[in-house]
C-alpha cells in the first residue's frame, strides 16, 4: 500500500511534466488574446464555413477580423463535412486558406458481357444492364463491390470510387474478366 502511495504522485508529476513539454515543443500554434483577419477561399465557391463552431457564411469569405489562436476550420457543402482543419489565425494578419472541396460520392459506370445482366453492389441488388450501360450515381467513396449475374454464373471485383470522379467497369462474366479505369487509367486489382 505504502508504495502505491509514493508511485502514485511521481506518475502524475510525470505525466504532467510530459504534457507540459509537448506543449512547449509545438511552436506553430497562433498565440490567443489577439485579432487577425481571416480569407477562406473555396473551390467550387458558396459552402457553409465555421471556425471554432462559428458559423461565417458562405465561401469566399475576404478580410473578416477573428479572434486570434489555434482554431478548427470546418468547410460544408450539401449538409457535408469536407474539410475539418485545424487553422492558426495570427494577430495582426490576414490568415489565408485556399481549399478544394470534393463531394464524398462518385458514380460506377457498368457494362456488362453478356449484355443483360443483373447488376450487385456491396452483395445487394442494385440494377440491371439491359442491353447497355448503367451507370450507379451517388456512391459514397471507398471500395465496394461490384458484381454481375448472367448465364448463369457470377461474376464480382473490388473496386474504387473517388469523390466527383466515375470509375467504369467492364465484367466479362462469360470469360470471368474483368477491367475498371477512372479517368482512363486502369485501377489494380486487389
Amino acid at each position: 500500500m505504502n508504495i502505491f502511495r509514493l508511485a502514485l504522485p511521481a506518475a502524475l508529476t510525470l505525466a504532467l511534466s510530459i504534457n507540459a513539454f509537448a506543449q512547449d515543443d509545438d511552436d506553430d500554434m497562433a498565440p490567443r488574446g489577439g485579432f487577425g483577419t481571416i480569407t477562406i477561399n473555396t473551390d467550387p465557391p458558396n459552402s457553409d464555413v465555421f471556425l471554432d463552431g462559428e458559423s461565417l457564411g458562405k465561401s469566399p469569405i475576404s478580410k473578416k477580423r477573428f479572434r486570434s489562436g489555434p482554431l478548427r476550420l470546418i468547410i460544408q457543402d450539401q449538409g457535408k463535412e469536407l474539410i475539418n482543419v485545424r487553422f492558426n489565425v495570427w494577430p495582426n494578419k490576414d490568415n489565408v486558406y485556399d481549399g478544394k472541396t470534393v463531394m464524398p460520392h462518385g458514380a460506377i459506370k457498368i457494362t456488362t458481357n453478356p449484355s443483360s445482366c443483373r447488376i450487385l453492389m456491396d452483395g445487394e441488388m442494385a440494377d440491371r444492364t439491359e442491353g447497355g450501360e448503367l451507370t450507379l450515381n451517388s456512391v459514397d467513396a471507398g471500395d465496394h463491390t461490384i458484381g454481375a449475374e448472367g448465364c448463369g454464373k457470377l461474376l464480382e471485383v473490388l473496386i474504387p470510387v473517388r469523390g466527383e470522379q466515375t470509375t467504369e467497369v467492364h465484367l466479362d462474366v462469360k470469360t470471368r474478366k474483368s477491367s475498371a479505369k477512372i479517368n482512363g487509367e486502369d485501377v489494380k486489382k486487389k
